[in-house]
């Protein structure tokens, strides 16, 4: 169970550090987006979660984005655009070696 937003930004980024391209990748994301959605605690950082997607797994990112209903919440966050280097620092990634590690492990 996920309790703080620190732990919520670890999970998301040992999540797509372990992708290997298969379609168990595009399952995990859909699991990870629905409990974020879940979350009642904080505000979970969705918009930088999916621009991150975006920008370091395209390709995963655009079939999930495909995967949504239109017209639904998640939909709509996926059509958000945000600034990568935003969504970084908000992120609390602040510098080349800390996102080298939280992308590539």
């Amino acid at each position: 169970m996920i309790l703080t937003r620190e732990d919520l930004i670890d999970h998301f980024f040992a999540m797509i550090r372990k992708f290997d391209r298969t379609g168990i990748d595009l399952f995990e994301v859909k699991s990870f987006f629905n409990k974020v959605s879940e979350v009642r605690l904080f505000t979970p950082p969705t918009v930088e979660f999916m621009t991150v997607l975006k920008t370091y797994r395209s390709i995963l990112f655009h079939e999930f984005k495909r995967s949504l209903v239109p017209s639904t919440s998640m939909w709509f966050i996926a059509n958000v655009s945000m600034d990568v280097g935003e969504a970084l620092v908000s992120l609390g990634i602040t510098d080349v070696d800390h996102l080298e590690r939280c992308v590539k492990g």
